[in-house]
């Protein structure tokens, strides 16, 4: 059952001196709202404006209050839409005639942060909340001051920090004691919110039962806020296992609304859905899917039909998470039913009603321009996408219709990277959709901008003494740019149709397109993985079957850390007899998981991973074929699966396969531009996490050396020691077909997007010698082929429903179809070896996968006992396009043409080596 948050909704007060006639229509409008008679309320307002509009006001405090307090009950009245728009032309009023330091906005962000938090966009809400408290200067004596603390804290309630949340309501609850402020019922209810998630009852139990009486005292046993009070205490009672109060309780919630909304309103459809919520918990599924059925048409403006099989459409909705929450309830129940009748019909009726959550996901996903909310929007669905793609497997197994089938492999494909895809698809809208290169370049460098900003703020907060002015206006600079941003997206959809089309195009590659861009030898493994069951897609040119295996999630789970410790150690004096056995018998045992079932197809297959969860982790290439002797220990000759097979990666089959084939030759003016730092001397300042403190950034020797190998086999420029700075990358980057960057990274697991590459520190007051994740994104790279030969490229936090947040993934979103990445801390001498055969072998005309896996099997060939553990050559794999970067064929023809010209370019080629060999030294 869901509760109801309330915020702090803030009218500005009425003066005396305004104009008499909107004077006037402005009080009736006040007085229609303490009666609770919304609706004359909203027709007051309007007569207000309409004044504003035709008349000769002059009195600037009275429109602004008009247009604020016309936007609040429109967004009490459940009219978001319209109460926006209100909220953005009382914004650029009130910044036109006040100025923009003005705390007359202090009341417009507060409201369209709780506007946004209604449509769960929660970093919007928090930046308008904050904003509004920059505008107080700390003012805590301030009404205002109490209201953003409320706010902040149901902003940190959704993100589930209930310990946060109830920090501010306290402060909150203080703060209000303090001014004497009559009514702290909206605190005290969500202190009793947080109290239960806290599963503190007793104080939770007091918290309701005090906010409900004070209001009731106060304002009477209508007032339109008990509704949200009766509805959460109705939640409380039962989690508390008192169900005998459920019900009275829902049923004096849905009283209060309709008395204040009439029949359609986003409370009352809560409410009907808590009604929903409790019936299906008695099992009793019709009543349960009648009141979901309510429930959507009180939420949907243009819906109406009262049918429990009958959904809407799209063009009725306006996507957000409310309706989405109401569908997902309507899908679960029509399953359950399913189970009760054994009726098709009902079993396919909920993959329908998924259908429509999984479309109502996307355009939210598109709605938001912040990755943070993309990417708990993809951890809150992603059990969403698995329910559907259990459905579609179970109506495939019932009816051998191959079509759900087909269904459950696009469920999979839009339940991958679905925040990268998205961006991705936005980048290319503006490509190919009609916008000019100058405006694409206003709005790549607005974005940096953003970046810079949030990174500055960012990295000063961490600090243990931070500069709060630093931070105070550098937050003001920042809200501007994002306000920025947002409106030069939204003239965008409205200038260029073409983009919007394009922008919202959220379709998934076609099995049949898929199939007919595979090649002959490639074998795509696609995986999704739930609590109870693993599935496999299995993909070949002429082929498709789709495989089920019962799991337990947790052993699966253990498998997998037992192969990834195993890698990712560099201490290996416990190499025991035992140790070795773990390892062995974790690959094997997930080698029968992952691609045992599909043994007799294997041979001569290029295989093509898409991983889910955890998977994402481990190499498939160290899974073993067959059980290892434990009698003795030898890592050189055990049957690695790399042995037999070429394996590249792929963030979802549409990623991998929507991108054209790399094209011989070069794509840019220049081919391999390679970096090198030093890290002499290196401040242990620029460790800011606990794990860059674990891992310290130790002198790689290696890497010139490794750099300077690939010259002997590419032709390309080295920037190593000095050279290798941030500002020489950001310079030259976006002119090489091939970068490779050998250095150390920062890796944040708590914040990914600021995730570091480390460049050369020096001391250029511009650039800081870390390229994060946040600048990647927004950087325009030409290049076929990124190799990050750095530390844990490809590591990062796993993000439900994205994958792992590696630095890697910036690269991707920036434009490079082929990254090779490292999935741990590489050792230094092994990786300068296995680079250098790399190179040589894509230099012969082989494809990345198959290069890289040659280069692996090499280095197999001669390592010694202790350098044959897979920590040292399995880190590095192929994600993204694998196709050949030279043909040899070619290059042949290309040094058959030059010949005849060689000895005319014998002086510059000797100039040319002796610069390149001065920046290599």
């Amino acid at each position: 059952m869901n509760s109801r948050l309330s915020f702090n909704e803030s009218f500005v007060p009425q003066e005396i001196d305004a104009d008499s006639l909107l004077k006037e229509q402005f009080s009736r409008a006040a007085n229609f709202i303490r009666k609770s008679d919304f609706q004359y309320a909203i027709q007051s307002f309007e007569n207000a404006v309409h004044t504003i509009r035709e008349g000769d006001v002059s009195d600037n405090t009275m429109i602004y209050r008009t247009y604020v307090n016309y936007g609040v009950i429109l967004n009490r009245f459940g009219d978001r839409k319209k109460a926006l728009e209100y909220y953005n032309l009382s914004e650029s009023f009130t910044i036109k005639v006040f100025g923009e330091d003005s705390q007359k906005l202090v009341p417009i962000y507060v409201n369209k942060g709780n506007l946004f938090n209604d449509y769960e966009n929660l970093v919007k809400a928090q930046n308008h909340y904050e904003k509004a408290l920059l505008l107080l200067k700390n003012q805590r004596e301030s009404k205002w001051f109490a209201k953003i603390t409320h706010n902040l804290a149901v902003v940190a309630y959704k993100k589930y920090n209930y310990s946060e949340a109830l920090k501010y309501l306290l402060e909150t609850l203080t703060l209000k004691t303090k001014q004497n402020i009559d009514n702290a019922s909206s605190t005290k209810n969500l202190i009793g919110n947080c109290y239960k998630q806290l599963k503190n009852y007793k104080e939770a139990d007091k918290y309701f039962q005090n906010s409900i009486s004070e209001v009731e005292e106060l304002y009477g046993s209508d007032f339109y806020l008990l509704g949200d009070y009766y509805l959460n205490y109705a939640v409380f009672q039962d989690e508390f296992d008192r169900k005998d109060k459920v019900l009275p309780y829902l049923n004096l919630a849905l009283e209060v609304y309709k008395k204040n909304f009439g029949e359609n309103h986003p409370s009352i459809a809560l409410c009907l859905e808590n009604f929903g919520d409790y019936y299906f918990k008695k099992k009793d599924h019709l009543s349960a899917l009648q009141y979901y059925q309510k429930a959507l048409i009180s939420e949907l403006e243009n819906f109406n039909n009262s049918t429990i099989y009958f959904n809407p459409i799209m063009s009725e909705i306006d996507p957000q998470v409310s309706t989405l929450e109401i569908l997902k309830s309507k899908a679960v129940a029509l399953f359950s039913l399913y189970e009760k009748t054994n009726s098709i019909g009902d079993l396919d009726f909920s993959l329908q009603t998924y259908d429509l959550c999984l479309d109502i996901v996307d355009k939210i996903r598109i709605g938001y321009q912040d990755e943070e909310s993309k990417f708990a929007l993809s951890k809150n669905e992603k059990e969403t996408f698995n329910r559907a793609i259990e459905i579609a497997v179970k109506l495939y197994e019932l009816t051998k219709d191959a079509k759900y089938k087909e269904k459950a492999f696009l469920y999979s494909e839009r339940s991958k990277a679905a925040s990268l895809m998205s961006s991705l698809n936005d980048v290319n809208a503006k490509s190919f959709g009609g916008i000019s290169l100058e405006l694409q370049k206003q709005e790549r460098e607005l974005k940096l901008s953003i970046a810079k900003y949030r990174e500055m703020v960012h990295e000063e907060r961490r600090k243990q003494a931070p500069n709060r002015d630093s931070i105070t206006r550098w937050q003001n600079v920042l809200f501007d740019f994002n306000e920025q941003y947002d409106q030069m997206v939204l003239q965008f959809e409205e200038d260029y149709p073409e983009y919007y089309a394009l922008k919202y195009d959220t379709k998934t590659i076609e099995l049949e397109e898929l199939q007919d861009r595979m090649n002959e030898n490639d074998l795509l493994l696609e995986y999704s993985i739930s609590d109870s069951a693993l599935f496999t897609f299995v993909i070949t040119k002429e082929s498709f079957e789709l495989q089920r295996q019962e799991i337990v999630k947790d052993s699966f789970d253990l498998h997998l850390e037992e192969v990834r410790d195993a890698l990712k150690t560099n201490d290996f004096a416990d190499a025991s007899i035992n140790y070795y056995k773990r390892y062995t018998q974790s690959a094997h045992q997930l080698y029968k998981y992952l691609v045992g079932e599909n043994d007799s197809i294997l041979t001569g297959k290029n295989l093509l991973i898409v991983p889910d969860g955890k998977m994402a982790y481990i190499p498939f290439g160290v899974l073993l074929k067959e059980e290892a002797d434990s009698t003795s220990m030898n890592y050189r000759n055990l049957k690695y699966l790399i042995k037999d097979n070429s394996i590249s990666y792929h963030n979802s089959a549409t990623l991998g396969f929507n991108n054209e084939s790399s094209n011989y030759g070069f794509s840019s003016s220049k081919s391999v531009l390679a970096f090198a730092p030093s890290y002499n001397d290196v401040d242990d300042s620029i460790l800011i996490t606990e794990r860059a403190y674990r891992d310290k950034l130790y002198p790689l020797p290696g890497v010139k050396e490794e750099v300077n190998n690939i010259s002997k086999v590419i032709a390309g420029d080295l920037f190593v020691d000095d050279l290798a700075t941030e500002a020489n990358f950001k310079a030259n980057a976006s002119e090489y077909d091939v970068l490779h960057l050998a250095m150390h990274t920062i890796i944040d697991d708590e914040n990914p997007m600021f995730s570091k590459l480390v460049f050369t520190q020096n001391s250029d007051t511009i650039q800081d010698g870390l390229l994060n994740t946040h600048e990647i994104y927004n950087m325009n790279f030409n290049a076929r082929m990124v190799v990050l030969s750095a530390c844990n490229t490809g590591d990062g936090k796993l993000q439900k429903g994205e994958g792992v947040m590696s630095l890697a993934r910036g690269f991707f979103y920036a434009g490079c179809p082929s990254v090779i990445m490292t999935l741990w801390t590489v050792e230094d001498k092994t990786g300068s070896n296995l680079m250098s055969n790399f190179y040589t072998l894509l230099a012969s005309g082989l494809k990345k996968d198959e290069a890289l896996r040659e280069a692996k099997l090499q280095y197999l060939q001669t390592a010694d006992a202790l350098k044959s553990h897979p920590y040292f050559w399995s880190g590095y794999v192929t994600m993204g396009d694998v196709d050949p970067l030279y043909d040899d064929r070619f290059r042949n023809t290309i040094m058959y043409l030059a010949f005849g010209t060689i000895g005319l370019l014998l002086p510059f080629f000797f100039f040319r080596r002796r610069i390149k060999n001065k920046i290599a030294a």
